[in-house]
């Protein structure tokens, strides 16, 4: 009896093993299919700063299910008769066994024209494949512009702000500064000297605030640049004890090296 009741045991332990195998085993698989779709992504490459995407003829041949090169065979035909154009293949070589052997970078364009002459026995599956590969890509790229042409964005915006602060600051000072030398008008500098600062990039916009909020990355650039350089002309000016009229002018030959944007800013 307890023999038996030991044997019946250890059969109940062993089923238990091979459920919590099982059960394990499918947990795994999702994991694995997972990586693969990933590994197919990552050899879709990105060329270049123009975000060219490009794909490895030997891809395309694992993934259609060909030879690869009957691949090649097919893509240089299609070369030959103009169908795929210099600007949408590159020619490569890669190293296999100590021999180097030819292979064809397609670019996204040149795949999508390839395609249908490819064949191969899982064509219709790589096809699928491949373009959900080739429009992750693009998304990512897309997504990841859209994100640095924001953060550029930004960091000149608030570069911006800086810059106005500091050349706000030298003004006030420039006012004192003539008042003390008798300039019964001094006011109106901070006006005269905002209207030389917004002149090279030409905005048009009932308040300087508004136009930021409207300005491109490389304007606000641009104007964070003249607020300094007319800032440092101001305090040079005061510092070399210049008369203010003479400060002013030399803010104007010091802002004329900037050439006028075209590019107006409308605001309100």
């Amino acid at each position: 009896m307890g023999r038996l009741g030991t044997t019946t045991a250890a059969n109940h332990g062993s089923e238990d093993k091979k459920q919590r195998s099982h059960s394990n085993s499918k947990q795994i698989a999702p994991k694995t299919a997972a990586t693969a779709k990933t590994s197919l992504i990552t050899n879709v490459i990105i060329h270049g700063g123009n975000n060219q995407i490009c794909v490895d003829s030997r891809v395309i041949a694992k993934e259609f299910g060909r030879r690869h090169d009957n691949v090649l065979q097919t893509l240089r035909g299609l070369i030959d008769r103009g169908t795929l154009s210099p600007l949408e293949f590159k020619e490569r070589k890669y190293t296999k066994l100590g021999r180097e052997y030819p292979s064809f970078e397609i670019s996204e364009e040149g795949f999508f024209i390839a395609m249908p002459f490819i064949g191969g026995m899982k064509s219709e599956e790589g096809q699928v494949r491949l373009v959900n590969a080739f429009f992750t890509q693009r998304r990512l790229i897309d997504r990841q512009s859209k994100e640095k042409a924001q953060l550029a964005y930004q960091v000149a915006r608030l570069s911006g702000k800086d810059m106005r602060g500091i050349l706000t600051d030298a003004i006030q000072e420039f006012i004192v500064y003539a008042e003390t030398q008798g300039s019964s008008n001094a006011d109106r500098y901070y006006s005269c000297i905002t209207k030389l600062v917004q002149k090279p990039i030409d905005i048009i916009a009932p308040q300087a605030t508004e136009a930021r909020e409207l300005m491109t990355a490389i304007q606000l650039s641009t104007l964070s640049t003249i607020e300094l350089t007319a800032a440092q002309a101001l305090t040079e000016g005061m510092t070399a004890n210049l008369h203010y009229k003479d400060i002013y002018q030399a803010i104007k030959q010091a802002l004329e090296v900037f050439p006028v944007d075209k590019a107006k800013v409308l605001g309100g």
